[in-house]
């Protein structure tokens, strides 16, 4: 059975996404599918899905609705748009 981290992850589009999306490297990411997702880089993932118009249900992992059909844009769109979601997030 996966567990919630690895559910999310994928739900989002898979480590190399998400890494772009939390400026990360992607070994970074995979070791939240093993240890968790840390709380901060949760609530930036929150974040970047509610603007991808991603819904998740973030207690079990599963993607409930995606409004975009191409991921790969929308990673793009993401990535680019990351470091302003964190600088509002600390601010």
């Amino acid at each position: 059975m996966e567990n919630v981290s690895n559910q999310i992850i994928d739900a989002l589009g898979g480590t190399t996404v998400v890494s772009r999306m939390t400026e990360t490297s992607p070994s970074t990411v995979h070791s939240w599918r093993k240890n968790g997702i840390p709380r901060s880089r949760l609530a930036h993932l929150r974040l970047v899905a509610d603007r991808e118009g991603l819904v998740i249900d973030w207690e079990t992992g599963a993607e409930l609705n995606h409004a975009g059909a191409d991921t790969g844009s929308e990673a793009s769109d993401a990535s680019g748009n990351a470091g302003n979601l964190s600088a509002a997030v600390s601010a």
